[in-house]
């Protein structure tokens, strides 16, 4: 069902602004194409002066744009409605999850997200150590290199492989990164038999990661991952990684399934 401005619950002060100007932003990156000020102004059921003040706020902060007709659109990516949804589901069911990992690991734990045609960071828990491998919420992932990256990409159809790599790119970020596309479908093979991806130094020299897929139903969404500078992991905790990254990962696919009524036969 469709929502509605009109519907927010009866708020006070900044807090009834904040969710005005966040349906509207939302409305706007629906559209997926400019939008006059009245069909705003008649969305969000404000007038025309309220609802300038609210975009006039949002284009300052860089979230929307308006062109020489006057019209706004969004300037930052905002995933469609369907991703929208899974991408809050993902959020409200992982940390559950995601703390105990990260306190049995001690290491950054991460959360890539799939939209159309990239992957992204959704959700970082960066590691208490002072020498640690970092990421950041928002960060596009390299499909062929990072461990989240591959574990999403890896599962996916030939063409949405293809548009992925295209819309990325394929070049080297380290000695070890591997460009050839054939050792790249390679690499997504061992990764889909294993049901893990591995991150060998391939993005950042002295790093290593392990990412999971996680899944809603029987389709790849998202994927976690464990990340530590190389040095510090100890032959017992490489082996006990993976192992605890698809736990994870495991852990996380169901509560999503079952969060979003997601049958495990669909695909």
């Amino acid at each position: 069902m469709r929502t509605n401005a009109k519907t927010i619950p009866h708020t006070t002060g900044s807090s009834r602004a904040l969710a005005k100007g966040l349906k509207i932003l939302e409305h706007i990156a629906r559209r997926g194409q400019p939008m006059p000020l009245r069909e705003i102004a008649s969305f969000c059921g404000l007038g025309k002066p309220s609802t300038l003040r609210l975009l006039r706020t949002l284009s300052s902060l860089g979230y929307i744009i308006q062109d020489d007709s006057e019209r706004y659109s969004a300037a930052v990516f905002w995933p469609a409605a369907g991703a929208w949804a899974m991408l809050r589901a993902l959020q409200s069911v992982s940390d559950e999850f995601l703390r105990p990992l990260h306190n049995e690991m001690g290491e950054t734990v991460s959360l890539g997200y799939l939209f159309d045609d990239h992957i992204r960071v959704v959700k970082v828990i960066e590691s208490p150590q002072h020498i640690r491998m970092s990421n950041f919420q928002g960060r596009i992932l390299q499909p062929y290199a990072s461990s989240l990256g591959k574990a999403i990409t890896a599962f996916q159809s030939p063409e949405v492989i293809d548009r992925l790599l295209d819309a990325y790119g394929v070049y080297p970020l380290t000695p070890h990164t591997m460009v050839d596309q054939a050792m790249i479908r390679a690499d997504f093979a061992r990764v889909r038999e294993r049901g893990y991806a591995e991150d060998n130094e391939e993005t950042v020299p002295g790093g290593y990661c392990i990412g999971a897929p996680i899944r809603s139903g029987k389709q790849v969404v998202a994927s976690v991952s464990v990340s530590a500078p190389k040095f510090r992991l100890s032959p017992p905790q490489l082996d006990a990684l993976p192992k605890a990254v698809m736990r994870t990962a495991s852990q996380i696919s169901e509560a999503l399934t079952t969060a979003l009524g997601v049958s495990s036969r669909d695909s």
